[in-house]
């Protein structure tokens, strides 16, 4: 008999106790044991999002940002379609998405980098306005590039944007020091129809609250809210560097939002 989470190929993909209960801080053998995972040399330690996306080290005692993302992707979504898309120019100066490889031997995954989060990009290379001020722009020009090719993100929030650090880019030659990078497109939609032509849609579950409880939404203008509310919260992660409070004062308040939003989906989970 199949494992649990051997049953279907669309994730969530989750790590059982002996007992059959979810064990949401753990990761599925089928991953442990992927060949191509082990042939790149990577071992998954530990879910960012339980049953979704898992994270490795370089190695058993490197640095934790010098590791790797792999995602498992849900062929009911876009995702895997968007990613193809936006990998195939991902040299474009205006793509901001993050340099990944799609592996397709078995159920499709992303491998990806590993990145900071975005309030420590900020914490640590803008000491000034004109640092989180091209911050700002390059999220712009991101969402810029990927409304120019009909392409709504949907749920742009702290946690599906980050940026390069000195170790990540010394590490994975893909990426660049100091770039922004806008990820995680499992909510995002492709339309046949450009900003300012295209009609409004139910939105999907965000972690941003429409205003006034609206449930339909012109995608790309949502994207424009949902960017200005990111901007809005990254302002006072820029005050708090400019006042030169402490790394942990941001930490604190960005971990406990982010892991909040991601280990969700495994709330009384016991019985599912």
């Amino acid at each position: 008999m199949k494992d649990a989470e051997e049953v279907h190929d669309n994730p969530p993909w989750y790590a059982r106790y002996p007992n059959g209960d979810i064990n949401c801080g753990g990761v599925p053998d089928r991953l442990l044991n992927h060949p191509e995972l082990q042939r790149r040399g990577i071992v998954l330690r530990d879910p960012s999002k339980p049953g979704v996306v898992f994270r490795s080290f370089a190695t058993d005692d490197g640095p934790h940002n010098q590791g790797f993302v792999v995602k498992v992707l849900d062929l009911d979504t876009q995702e895997l379609e968007i990613y193809e898309r936006l990998l195939d120019h991902v040299s474009s100066p205006q793509n901001h998405t993050i340099p990944s490889e799609i592996v397709r031997s078995g159920h499709p995954m992303l491998i990806m980098p590993m990145l900071s989060r975005i309030d420590m990009v900020i914490y640590q290379q803008c000491s000034s306005l004109s640092g989180l001020a091209d911050v700002f722009y390059q999220l712009i020009e991101g969402v810029n590039y990927l409304h120019k090719h009909n392409i709504a993100h949907m749920d742009l929030c702290p946690g599906n944007v980050g940026g390069a650090l000195a170790p990540q880019s010394d590490y994975h030659a893909s990426l660049q020091l100091g770039r922004i990078y806008i990820y995680d497109f499992n909510t995002s939609r492709q339309f046949t129809r450009g900003p300012g032509y295209q009609h409004a849609i139910t939105l999907p579950e965000t972690q941003v609250s429409p205003p006034n409880g609206l449930t339909h939404f012109d995608p790309y203008s949502w994207d424009v809210y949902c960017l200005g509310h990111l901007m809005n919260e990254l302002m006072d992660v820029g005050a708090i560097r400019c006042d030169k409070r402490s790394s942990a004062d941001v930490s604190h308040r960005y971990t406990s939002k982010i892991t909040q939003a991601r280990l969700g989906s495994c709330v009384d989970m016991r019985d599912g």
